[in-house]
């Protein structure tokens, strides 16, 4: 075991191993659904982790431990030059500043994209996730019933 971690650009050849890892990743805990791509083939997948590749306004950046997909962040554009932000990371890793790593990076990916702010939505009681989005410069613009939404201009 190289006990490696590697952040990077997704690319095509991800598919399967990154539809495995959102499975595993839904089952850990009630942050994540999976119903949303349960039924997405690896053929879709890589179609879709594609044309992201290409993208001058999304990115998808994985976490890679000994070959295997232990994490993932999302840039999804939105609206014009905004996007929404998500990451997650397998349970078993938590609290090793993986998320850090992967927000880190996808907020240097966002400084040279045509994008001006990055915003994303997380449940009030994931403490340790907000206190990471703080630490990385995001602010609570809007407190929903469950939810806050928070922004960063970048």
């Amino acid at each position: 075991m190289s006990e490696q971690l590697i952040l990077r650009e997704a690319i095509p050849d991800d598919a399967v191993e990154l539809l495995e890892f959102l499975k595993k990743a839904s089952q850990q805990t009630d942050f994540i659904e999976f119903d949303d791509i349960k039924n997405v083939t690896a053929e879709q997948e890589s179609d879709s982790l594609a044309e992201i590749f290409h993208s001058k306004v999304d990115e998808l950046m994985v976490a890679i431990l000994d070959d295997k997909v232990i994490g993932y962040c999302r840039i999804e554009n939105s609206d014009d030059d905004k996007a929404e932000f998500g990451v997650v990371v397998d349970q078993e890793f938590w609290n090793n500043g993986i998320a850090s790593y992967l927000l880190e990076d996808a907020l240097n990916w966002a400084i040279d994209s045509p994008l001006s702010k990055i915003y994303l939505e997380v449940y009030k009681n994931n403490s340790a996730a907000i206190h990471v989005y703080q630490k990385a410069g995001f602010i609570t613009e809007l407190t929903k019933k469950e939810t806050l939404i928070m922004g960063k201009n970048v």
